[in-house]
């Protein structure tokens, strides 16, 4: 707050440059502005926590991947939560608490009819930062992804790469909920297979970092995997095609080993098995399952309630860490959805 004028200050990380290479806080720099003012349709939104996803990345290229790039001068963009404080818009009224595409700033302008919509967020009794995980883009992809990309079902032997990320970790376990016989994640290191066995309920998880962690995806698949939801692309994806059983599905989320520095990513050249073993690969944008959020939203409080989807966050603190914490979602965060505290509703 401005002692002198009494009027709030709007905090902003705004792109400086354009990441080259690896992200880096230099590609940030901080200012401090007014609150910006609102036009018909807007809603005011003054923000209590940035959301952290790998795809945020790609938006800092000149192409932005499926979405508009972030220009140098504006702020970074993210989903966040935040609390309503003007409305030109008759559907949201100031104090409420809502979910959708913000940025890192204290006050954002934001549109309810952007490509995914501007969520209510009604009073609940598990915290309002879930709202970006478990209910948010992770969980939802996750969901999504299993449910309707892979179609998973009973009996099926599924894997799941990149699995202590925040959709990572919700698709083993709603992989089991979809009837899955043996699940089974992959991730990096001793300590991060032990938490994603300890927490995800998978069968089993493989240690990509050891030499031989296909010989032990293939023994613990002997007959094939039958749905791969993948978060990691490039060298792993390749080396998946040849484990797949005849008819399997993969399911491409994401290619987190290419660093997202470019549309432009390394293929596989494995894909031939596609043919000789008659694979289906699909992809996934939770853009196009935005009518369906709602009911989604849904079945996964459902098992949440029920004590049946464990939910696991890595909460942080402080405005000042925004431009800190997105090079971690790819040089090794602590398992679960990455989230960042900015204020508290009011």
């Amino acid at each position: 707050m401005n002692a002198t004028a009494n009027t709030p200050v709007n905090r902003q990380w705004i792109l400086q440059r354009r990441p080259q290479g690896a992200v880096s806080r230099e590609d940030f720099a901080f200012v401090e502005g007014r609150v910006p003012e609102i036009g018909d349709g807007d809603v005011l939104v003054r923000s209590l926590y940035f959301g952290y996803d790998a795809s945020q990345r790609i938006w800092l290229t000149d192409d932005g991947g499926y979405m508009k790039p972030i220009m140098p001068g504006e702020p970074m963009r993210c989903m966040g939560i935040g609390q309503v404080t003007d409305s030109r818009n008759p559907d949201y009224k100031s104090g409420d608490l809502v979910e959708g595409f913000m940025s890192w700033q204290d006050y954002a302008v934001v549109r309810a009819d952007g490509p995914m919509p501007l969520r209510h967020l009604p009073k609940a009794d598990f915290p309002l930062s879930w709202n970006l995980g478990v209910f948010g883009v992770g969980g939802l992809t996750a969901y999504f992804g299993v449910t309707d990309g892979l179609k998973v079902k009973d009996g099926d032997t599924v894997v799941i790469s990149a699995a202590t990320g925040a959709t990572g970790s919700l698709a083993c376990q709603i992989a089991r909920l979809h009837g899955a016989k043996t699940v089974i994640g992959i991730a990096g290191g001793a300590d991060k297979c032990n938490w994603v066995v300890e927490n995800t309920g998978c069968d089993a998880c493989v240690d990509y970092k050891s030499a031989d962690w296909t010989n032990r995806l293939a023994e613990l698949a002997p007959n094939g995997v039958d749905a791969y939801f993948d978060n990691v692309g490039g060298d792993m994806l390749d080396e998946m095609f040849l484990l797949m059983a005849p008819k399997g599905r993969i399911l491409i989320c994401g290619a987190m080993s290419q660093g997202y520095t470019g549309v432009k990513v390394q293929g596989p050249t494995n894909y031939m098995r596609i043919c000789t073993h008659q694979l289906t690969v699909q992809g996934i944008l939770l853009f196009n399952y935005a009518q369906q959020i709602p009911q989604a939203a849904q079945q996964i409080g459902q098992w949440v309630m029920e004590g049946k989807l464990k939910v696991s966050e890595n909460l942080q603190e402080g405005f000042e860490k925004a431009p800190d914490l997105l090079p971690t979602m790819f040089t090794g965060k602590d398992p679960g959805k990455l989230v960042l505290r900015i204020a508290d509703p009011q």
